[in-house]
């Protein structure tokens, strides 16, 4: 059984590699020619959702595989674990691109809950042409639907004039990220704390034996 998965992602990487031009001219074809009415054009684009499902396997390979993510890493960020120091290097690069990482969808899970509301009005007397506004809020309803089906959809930001302003400016009504992307940012925060985590105690567990 073991064998049998190795050839199956051995002849899935090989398609990966080498089929993305059909993934390219499906897109392509598409675009220009519209949806697919030909047997040809069907064969392209089942090719093409072929290799869109078999696309997992890749980052999952290097997850997995050792000596291909070794090789991977070497390619990318020229670094070897040759010897100590290289794996000392590695992961202190690993650490701080780690929490850079997080520090980053922290920011954007951050900005998913905060709304801003600005209205600008020329004729208005002076220290009074201009408000902003800036809530910060979180709702089951919204922040929960990874999907954006609720009834509660927030409407989206929105720049328009406002004819009872005179030409006033008003952008406001909406967050400045979509509430949907909140669970997404939460769950990939949480599988990258768990994956290091799960990870670093196995590698410190082999150095230890």
């Amino acid at each position: 059984m073991r064998k049998i998965a190795h050839k199956i992602r051995i002849l899935a990487m090989s398609y990966l590699k080498w089929a993305w031009p059909l993934l390219l001219a499906d897109s392509a074809l598409s675009h220009w020619a519209g949806e697919a009415t030909t047997l040809w054009r069907a064969w392209l684009n089942g090719a093409a959702f072929l290799w869109v499902v078999l696309a997992p396997i890749a980052p999952l390979t290097l997850l997995l595989d050792r000596s291909r993510r070794e090789r991977a890493m070497a390619r990318l960020c020229g670094l070897r674990e040759g010897d100590e120091r290289e794996r000392a290097v590695t992961g202190e690069a690993a650490r701080a691109t780690l929490l850079l990482s997080l520090t980053f969808q922290v920011v954007l899970l951050v900005m998913s809950m905060i709304s801003v509301h600005l209205a600008w009005d020329p004729s208005a007397p002076k220290g009074e042409r201009g408000l902003v506004e800036v809530g910060m809020g979180f709702s089951s309803s919204r922040h929960l639907d990874p999907f954006g089906t609720g009834f509660n959809r927030p409407k989206p930001m929105e720049v328009g004039v406002d004819e009872t302003r005179h030409g006033g400016i008003n952008l406001g009504g909406g967050f400045i990220l979509a509430p949907s992307i909140f669970p997404i940012l939460a769950l990939l925060i949480l599988i990258q704390l768990a994956a290091f985590r799960i990870l670093a105690v196995r590698r410190y567990e082999g150095a230890v034996d």
